[in-house]
C-alpha cells in the first residue's frame, strides 16, 4: 500500500496548489464556508491542551499553513509561544502577515513533513503538538513516523492533537456523512438556486489524500507510545483526535 501511496503523491504534488497566492485565498474562501465546522475543530484543539491557560508552554503546529491555528492558541494563552512549519513559502509569508500581533511568541519554518530532515528544524522539546487539515497529505506510513517523531518531541504531560478528516467506514457512511455535511455548511433555507451545492462548487485539488480510518489512526498514536488517546470531537468524517505523553 505504502508503495502505491507514494506514487499516487508523485502524480498530485502539493507545491503547484500551496506555492499560488489566488490558490491558497480560494482555499481560504472554501473554510470560510465550512466556518462552523472549523471552528468548532480549532477550539477543541484549543481546550484539549491541559496545561494551565496562564503557563508559558511551547506549540508545535505541524503543516501550520498561514498560523491559523497557533494563532487561536496564542489568542486564548497570553504566555504561549509557537513553532509553525509548514512546507509552503507563500503560506509562511501570508502567515507572517497576518500575526504580526504575535511577533517574538510566533516562528515561522519552512520544511515538509514527509522529509526526514524536517525534525532538525525545529527545537523540542515542546508542551503540545499539534495540527489541523494537513496530516492526510502524508501516506500511512509517514503518518505512522510523523506520530512517532511528534511523541519524541513532547514533555512529559504534553499532548499532540489533530484537527483532521477520516476515511469513512463503507460507502454508504461516505454519502451521508456528505450530505450532512453539504446540508450544514448550505444552512437552513437549502440550495434554493438549484445549482450545484456551494461545496460542491469550491472544490479545490491540493493534492492526494490518505485519509485513515478511524481505529487504524488511534492504534498508531498507542503504537507510538501516546496514551489516553482518544477522538475528541467528530462531526461527519470530520475530527480531532490525540493522546498524551
Amino acid at each position: 500500500m505504502e508503495q502505491r501511496q507514494q506514487e499516487i503523491k508523485a502524480k498530485f504534488p502539493l507545491e503547484q496548489a500551496w506555492e499560488d497566492r489566488g490558490f491558497i485565498e480560494n482555499w481560504d474562501e472554501r473554510s470560510d464556508q465550512e466556518r462552523s465546522v472549523r471552528e468548532m475543530q480549532m477550539k477543541t484543539v484549543v481546550f484539549m491542551i491541559p496545561h494551565p491557560q496562564e503557563q508559558a508552554i511551547r506549540i508545535l503546529d505541524l503543516g501550520a499553513g498561514y498560523g491559523a491555528l497557533a494563532a487561536t492558541i496564542l489568542a486564548d494563552r497570553p504566555n504561549a509561544s509557537a513553532v509553525c512549519i509548514d512546507g509552503s513559502e507563500e503560506m509562511i509569508k501570508l502567515g507572517q502577515e497576518r500575526n504580526g500581533k504575535f511577533k517574538g511568541r510566533m516562528e515561522f519554518v519552512r520544511g515538509t513533513l514527509d522529509s526526514p530532515g524536517w525534525l532538525s528544524l525545529v527545537a523540542g522539546p515542546f508542551d503540545a503538538v499539534i495540527s489541523a487539515r494537513a496530516l492526510h497529505h502524508l501516506t500511512h506510513e509517514e503518518r505512522r513516523q510523523l506520530f512517532r517523531d511528534a511523541h519524541g518531541l513532547l514533555r512529559p504531560g504534553g499532548c499532540f492533537v489533530n484537527a483532521d478528516s477520516l476515511k469513512a467506514p463503507s460507502e454508504t457512511l461516505r454519502g451521508l456523512y456528505r450530505k450532512t455535511r453539504q446540508r450544514w455548511i448550505d444552512g437552513p433555507t437549502g440550495n434554493a438556486a438549484g445549482g450545484e451545492p456551494q461545496a460542491a462548487r469550491t472544490r479545490l485539488s491540493h493534492g492526494a489524500h490518505y485519509n485513515g480510518l478511524m481505529e487504524d489512526e488511534l492504534s498508531w498514536l498507542r503504537a507510538a507510545g501516546f496514551r489516553d488517546v482518544d477522538v475528541f470531537w467528530k462531526f461527519t468524517n470530520y475530527s480531532v483526535y490525540g493522546g498524551f505523553r
